[in-house]
């Protein structure tokens, strides 16, 4: 949900790395964005010195936790973002989606247009990353499919962000050909719960590709919804216990739990034979 932000401060000159876990490099590989990507990327002292050996004057810290502020503040680097203790406090407007909130967090560096709109590009992919998704297909079958992505890996307040109804809805759903598209630990889960339904385990970047290629992902609350949905894909986000103002696809559909209920199955399958 960064990338809005990314793109402006591209556009407006800003010379910018992007710091970020080892999948960023992947996401990000076709954008240009110098970025930074590693393992230790939540280690004080780490970041600490990546601060200072790319000697940055300003850090954008997207998470608005203390953990985040920490390094910028031991490298004696100015910091732009939620924290009440940043050296340049952006106000959190916790009713704007997460993407207009990390976007607010570019303001100081894009001007004082305050009508500025919020760029609606899709992550670009290479070549490579879309042959192997039609490779990746080609093993199971040549035509449209729906690909489901049944799993969320974080609680929300303590709660399962996965909507309760996946085994109803893929033994009901016979339209279209299903391919479960999963993170490698959760292979073994997807065989076992959905056992004849074909599923690939890829680099973010394959199965965005293949998310691309899809008629439709149903996927929860996740960072799949928002892979599918920053790739351009026809993402349809399901919501039942998390703010779906704040975390729905920024592009794409989603369906919203009403009066503590997740949408039905038949909710699902009424939307996709719609669509």
């Amino acid at each position: 949900m960064t990338y809005p932000l990314l793109v402006q401060l591209d556009r407006a000159g800003i010379d910018f790395t992007c710091f970020g876990h080892p999948w960023v490099s992947d996401i990000f590989s076709s954008t240009g964005f110098s970025v930074i990507a590693s393992p230790h990327v939540r280690e004080y002292l780490h970041m600490r010195r990546q601060y200072r050996a790319g000697s940055f004057t300003h850090a954008i810290l997207c998470p608005s936790s203390f953990s985040a502020l920490i390094p910028a503040k031991l490298a004696n680097v100015s910091s732009v973002g939620h924290h009440f203790m940043c050296s340049e406090r952006v106000r959190q407007d916790v009713e704007r989606h997460r993407v207009e909130q990390y976007h607010a967090l570019g303001q100081p560096f894009f001007g004082n247009n305050t009508s500025m709109q919020i760029p609606q590009d899709f992550i670009p992919l290479n070549d490579l990353s879309c042959q192997k998704a039609k490779s990746a297909l080609e093993v199971h079958f040549d035509g449209p499919f729906v690909a489901v992505c049944p799993y969320a890996t974080n609680l929300h307040q303590g709660q399962n962000k996965e909507w309760p109804h996946w085994n109803e809805f893929v033994t009901a759903y016979r339209d279209k050909p299903l391919i479960g598209l999963v993170a490698a630990q959760d292979l073994d889960r997807f065989r076992k719960e959905f056992p004849g339904t074909p599923v690939i385990s890829e680099s973010l970047s394959v199965t965005a590709a293949i998310m691309r290629k899809a008629d439709h992902v149903v996927t929860n609350d996740s960072g799949a919804m928002h892979l599918a949905s920053f790739f351009g894909a026809q993402v349809l986000g399901l919501f039942g216990v998390t703010n779906a103002d704040e975390t729905r696809p920024w592009h794409g559909k989603h369906l919203m739990s009403v009066e503590g209920k997740w949408a039905a199955s038949k909710d699902v399958l009424a939307y996709l034979n719609a669509n």
